[in-house]
């Protein structure tokens, strides 16, 4: 048997958290155990060696000569290893991470995950990608996105989905109308494109109060929706979390609408089958710390 297989390197953590502690009780708090387990692996260790590493002085651990032979290889060993897992790292923390979002979500929840994201992994380069939910999909089914924040409910086969946020659907409205007028007559849809959750919903609102729909206006911006709804052109469908932060939010006035068309989830969805990518592990992290409810 070689001398690599007869010595444990786990034991030299012990080792050396023992030689710069210099007891055992200090020894196991930085090594979060108690410490008859310091002391175990200790003599665990001597036996491997034969030899005695450490003797009592005063209420304190001091090395043996053996010991103070054996200290500058288990420091050796600890920053192979310590370089060994950075360089595996640096590997993992590089590439490129393609991500879609709708252009609500990446308006107000993106920010500020992006950049922690940025601080933790800044050899990632991370691409965002806008736009309505069903093109997004297509994109993750295609294998051009890794991942992308899209409406709910939503469920496939071949995609993995989870919810990351709730938000609260409001009904815009310009700020100097009566609801009640401006629902009477014909009345402008304003939203994003076919193909959005959020303008799903709007249709199936307008539907479900048998509203006489004059036209349909598609937009693919935030600020050309809320500028249109502003300036007095009709009424749409956007989360009360970016009507809060926006500022053209307080150019506008919002009506709550029912509960099951109001409560939106948020999902991250990814295809099943593809292979571990720690960028985008690390991301979910991040973006599971935000409240699954909405913004303030």
């Amino acid at each position: 048997m070689s001398p690599w297989e007869r010595l444990n390197p786990q034991l030299l953590r012990h080792f050396l958290a023992l030689s710069r502690a210099g007891s055992l009780s200090a020894a196991a708090a930085q090594l979060h155990c108690v410490p008859s387990n310091v002391s175990a692996r200790l003599r665990q260790l001597e036996a491997q060696l034969g030899a005695v590493l450490f003797q009592r002085q005063a209420q304190r651990l001091r090395l043996t000569p053996a010991g103070e032979r054996l200290l500058p290889h288990a420091e050796q060993l600890e920053q192979l290893c310590q370089q060994a897992w950075r360089c595996v790292q640096e590997d993992v923390w590089a590439g490129e991470l393609r991500l879609g979002s709708m252009e609500t979500t990446a308006a107000v929840r993106l920010p500020e995950v992006l950049a922690a994201f940025h601080r933790d992994a800044p050899r990632v380069d991370v691409s965002l990608l806008t736009g309505t939910s069903r093109h997004l999909v297509e994109q993750v089914l295609a294998g051009n996105l890794d991942a992308a924040l899209i409406g709910g409910p939503f469920e496939h086969p071949l995609l993995d989905a989870e919810v990351i946020w709730r938000e609260e659907l409001m009904l815009v409205l310009p700020a100097s109308s009566s609801a009640e007028t401006l629902l009477q007559g014909p009345v402008t849809l304003l939203g994003f494109p076919n193909g959005c959750h959020y303008r799903e919903r709007l249709e199936r609102w307008s539907e479900r109060h048998a509203l006489q729909v004059a036209t349909r206006q598609s937009y693919g911006s935030i600020d050309a929706i809320l500028g249109g709804i502003a300036a007095g052109m009709g009424v749409g469908l956007l989360p009360r979390s970016l009507l809060q932060l926006h500022p053209r939010g307080r150019l506008v006035s919002t009506r709550a609408i029912e509960t099951d068309l109001a409560t939106a989830p948020t999902l991250l969805v990814r295809r099943g089958d593809a292979p571990a990518h720690p960028a985008l592990e690390h991301l979910l992290e991040l973006l599971r710390v935000q409240p699954l409810q909405s913004v303030i």
